[in-house]
């Protein structure tokens, strides 16, 4: 009989697809961090009935100017389906009555200023044929894997991680088990470009534990958080020790360089930066030295 591995049976049943996917949409929506507010599992009243996400515009005349979020409006109810769930007919039809629950709980919101999105990772066919087919409703397919249902009473949109473009959408189409292999690299350099302004620990474990075969140690940004999630996921502990010497490695790099060049800014000669810093005075003279025009 075949051993099942724990640490992969682990990592299937744990992965938190929900919080990395708000992560993945912060992530989009970087540009309007200002302008958005976000909510996760909203609650509608006092009974355990919660809508997915909400993103509220904070100001009404605020463009984005993203395929995702081109039909949003004031108020933005996102319904996500995970890599291991699919959009049926009836959860379609659960959300848009939650929706109609939260204009219903909200008086003095405009049903006109609130949409409905759905996320799913498997392709929507069923619920797409069921809407086509009732009576007074449109699916039309605006942009790759972004379908605008048009004749219910709010703006509604369906979309398909799997289709989506790559270069608006990169953030999606990694919530998957099967991420490109060309997305590794990015995902690596995450932590560096965005680890700032968006909490990405959630995100970056989700992706890992689920395309840990599409990953090598080169395209991992080695930190605390990164070395963190990989004792979470039980990966190997050469894996993370090999990381943080590169990292370390790296780091004396850099700091050699910037010691470089402080101590040229203050006038100290080739030959002594390159004794302090260890530095070859080649490397330091090319680095440093611009050539003088004729």
């Amino acid at each position: 009989m075949r051993r099942v591995d724990d640490t992969k049976k682990k990592n299937k049943k744990d992965i938190q697809w929900h919080q990395a996917f708000v992560v993945a949409i912060q992530g989009i929506l970087i540009d309007y961090s200002d302008a958005l507010e976000y909510r996760l599992e909203h609650p509608l009243n006092e009974k355990p009935l919660r809508i997915d996400f909400l993103v509220v515009k904070k100001r009404r005349e605020t463009v984005i100017k993203k395929q995702i979020a081109e039909i949003f409006r004031l108020e933005n109810i996102v319904e996500y389906k995970s890599p291991s769930d699919y959009l049926s007919v009836n959860e379609f039809h659960k959300a848009l009555a939650r929706t109609h629950l939260y204009k219903a709980l909200s008086p003095r919101l405009d049903i006109a200023d609130m949409t409905l999105s759905f996320v799913c990772s498997t392709r929507p066919i069923k619920i797409i044929r069921h809407l086509r087919n009732t009576p007074g409703v449109a699916v039309a397919e605006k942009y790759p894997g972004i379908f605008i249902v048009t004749g219910a009473m709010l703006p509604i949109q369906i979309i398909d991680i799997r289709k989506l473009s790559d270069e608006e959408n990169i953030w999606l189409q990694n919530l998957s088990r099967n991420m490109p292999e060309e997305n590794a690299r990015w995902v690596g350099r995450l932590e560096k470009k965005y680890g700032k302004r968006i909490d990405l620990g959630v995100y970056l474990s989700a992706v890992l534990a689920a395309n840990q075969d599409k990953f090598s140690k080169e395209d991992i940004m080695w930190n605390a958080r990164t070395v963190k999630i990989f004792e979470e996921l039980g990966w190997t502990e050469q894996w993370i020790k090999t990381g943080i010497e590169k990292g370390r490695l790296e780091g004396i790099e850099k700091g050699r360089w910037e010691t470089a060049m402080a101590m040229f800014a203050e006038g100290d000669s080739i030959e002594k930066i390159s004794r302090v810093t260890g530095l070859s005075r080649r490397a330091l003279k090319a680095k440093l030295f611009v050539k003088q025009p004729a």
